[in-house]
Formats: C-alpha cells, sequence, structure tokens
C-alpha cells in the first residue's frame, strides 16, 4: 500500500508541474510598445508594436519626404511582417500610387500575432517597392521581450 501512495504523489506532482508549465509559461505579455523608424532615401517606414490582451498588434507605415510627387508600385503587404522566423511573402498584382511630400500611405490594417511562452524573439519587417523605375528595400529586424 505504501508503495502505491508513493506512486500517486509521484503521478500528481507530475500533473502539477505539466499543468503550470502549460498554463504560466503560455501567457506572456509582451514587455513594453515599440516605435521604431528607419529611413532610407526619401523614405520612412515606420513600425508601431503595442500590447493586447491576448497578444500584440503592428501598424505599419511608410511615409515620402521628397520635394516632388513620385509614383510607388508595390505588391501586397506594403509592409510585410514576420514574427520568430524571417519568412516574407509579396502577393497579388502589382498596386500603383502617388505619392506627394510627407504623404503617409498605409494600406494594410494592422497584423494581430498572439503572444508566445516567455523569452525574446525576432520581428521582422520588411518593404519591397519600386519608384520612378528603381527598387527600393527597407527592412528592420526588432527585438521584442515577452514576460
Amino acid at each position: 500500500m505504501r508503495k502505491a501512495g508513493k506512486i500517486i504523489l509521484f503521478l500528481c506532482v507530475i500533473a502539477f508541474i505539466s499543468l503550470y508549465l502549460f498554463y504560466a509559461r503560455g501567457e506572456a505579455e509582451l514587455v513594453c510598445d515599440k516605435a521604431r523608424q528607419v529611413v532610407k532615401g526619401d523614405f520612412i517606414m515606420h513600425i508601431r508594436v503595442e500590447d493586447l490582451e491576448d497578444g500584440f498588434k503592428v501598424f505599419r507605415s511608410i511615409q515620402y519626404t521628397g520635394d516632388k510627387p513620385v509614383e510607388m508600385k508595390h505588391q501586397t503587404p506594403l509592409v510585410s511582417l514576420s514574427f520568430k522566423n524571417r519568412n516574407h511573402d509579396y502577393t497579388g498584382s502589382h498596386i500603383t500610387k502617388t505619392l506627394r511630400k510627407g504623404s503617409i500611405y498605409h494600406p494594410q490594417k494592422p497584423k494581430t500575432f498572439q503572444d508566445p511562452t516567455p523569452g525574446e524573439y525576432n520581428l521582422y519587417c520588411e518593404s519591397a517597392f519600386t519608384v520612378d523605375g528603381k527598387e527600393v528595400a527597407i527592412n528592420l529586424k526588432e527585438k521584442l521581450t515577452f514576460e
């Protein structure tokens, strides 16, 4: 009987530890909101990361600072986002947009991600487009901390 009691106690301890690791570690939150800008020539890529109750949201846009109006061509999304692993995918037909000085262009809605387990992860941001026949690529790798 003593041996059966020890086995039951051991199994209860293992079950408790497993439940703790499954529920407590899976609900990490973003430590702090972030806002970053990357300048490339006459363009600025704006990225803002905000914490949500069960995940986080990333806002993204491109701002044009040049003096003369330009014609931009891009595929969807204008700013591609990938979390943890670098994986950018542009699809769809080309979109043409005329930008003037100070124009801020954000054709996509904010993208939402689920919170991971606690730790540090990379958010990869990339924008690829053509302006007056010249290719422009803007990249950002941002480290996000979850606790």
